[in-house]
């Protein structure tokens, strides 16, 4: 499965294009939430090792790595932040459910593992793409492992190329709307 790394530049950028940015935070921490909050909704998908931790038992890629948990989390933040920040609960739901997918996506195509319960409660399969983009990581093996440099070095060049094709798609979307303002303003006189 992709680290934290790939989850947070996929939430992070995935953030550019949803109408998170249009919401007035309160205390003027703007910044804060739109770097931190879809990174936050992104990972998320991860947590489930907090009861691996208390149980002792694998729950990681089972029920978090679900459309149906994709849902209800993404249903449930929602009424809390639609509230705090004043803002369509329909736009938040939609934004969480999208960035919490982008989990899911980068999952299913991961090397390695048994891949994860994506239809979970209606089957018990275990689902993941015969094209791997991702390189297996085994964490059992430890944060410093030498294996890990592989999908380190892939998760970054993931990284730099998903920035800069953002930020093309920005700066030509920016440039279009540019162009109409002036060919409208132009039409008016």
């Amino acid at each position: 499965m992709p680290s934290p790394i790939a989850h947070s530049v996929s939430g992070y950028l995935l953030a550019k294009f949803l109408p998170l940015k249009k919401i007035k935070f309160p205390y003027s921490h703007t910044w804060y939430w739109l770097t931190f909050y879809p990174v936050l909704i992104a990972i998320l998908a991860d947590f489930d090792f907090i009861p691996q931790i208390i149980t002792g038992k694998n729950f990681h890629r089972g029920l978090t790595h679900s459309l149906m948990f994709a849902l209800l989390i993404s249903l449930i933040l929602a009424l809390p932040f639609s509230y705090l920040w004043k803002y369509s609960y329909r736009a938040i739901f939609w934004s969480n459910f999208l960035l919490y997918c982008s989990h899911l996506l980068l999952d299913f195509f991961t090397a390695g593992g048994k891949g994860m319960e994506l239809l979970w409660p209606f089957t018990d399969v275990f689902l993941k793409s015969p094209i791997a983009i991702f390189p297996a990581i085994n964490h059992s093996e430890g944060l410093w492992e030498l294996s890990h440099l592989k999908a380190i070095a892939f998760e970054s060049f993931y990284s730099i190329l998903l920035f800069w094709l953002v930020s093309l798609v920005k700066n030509r979307l920016n440039s279009q709307k540019s162009k109409n303002v002036f060919l409208k303003s132009i039409s008016n006189h």
